[in-house]
């Protein structure tokens, strides 16, 4: 089966891509990839879905986007542990992203205010 390519993160509402709301069979249709394979990503630790009444699997838009990822990878042959290897390291590149830029935008802030006290 072939997966489609989809980026539902980028298309939603960054309050409620957090919110699970799609049963497994509702994911394993969008991103093309069987039921089976997703219980597997969960069995391999790489992402953790909410449980409705402890019992079905409920995934919301990040872990779509994350389900993307891992296909992805997957596809390149990258094992389970090489998928969350690299992960983890997609994870601290984006906090350190996020580090600097606020560094830099406080820079800025103290530039401007020397500036005008000038």
């Amino acid at each position: 089966m072939k997966r489609a390519s989809r980026r539902f993160l980028q298309r939603t509402n960054v309050e409620n891509a957090s919110l699970p709301k799609y049963p497994i069979g509702v994911v394993s249709s969008l991103l093309g990839l069987p039921p089976q394979v997703l219980r597997r990503y969960e069995e391999a630790g790489l992402l953790e879905p909410a449980r409705q009444s402890g019992k079905n699997r409920l995934y919301s838009d990040q872990d779509i986007a994350m389900l993307e990822e891992i296909a992805e990878l997957s596809d390149q042959g990258v094992n389970a542990i090489g998928i969350r290897y690299i992960i983890q390291i997609r994870r601290r590149v984006r906090v350190l992203e996020q580090e600097v830029e606020e560094a830099r935008a406080e820079l800025r802030r103290i530039e401007e205010e020397r500036q005008r006290s000038e």
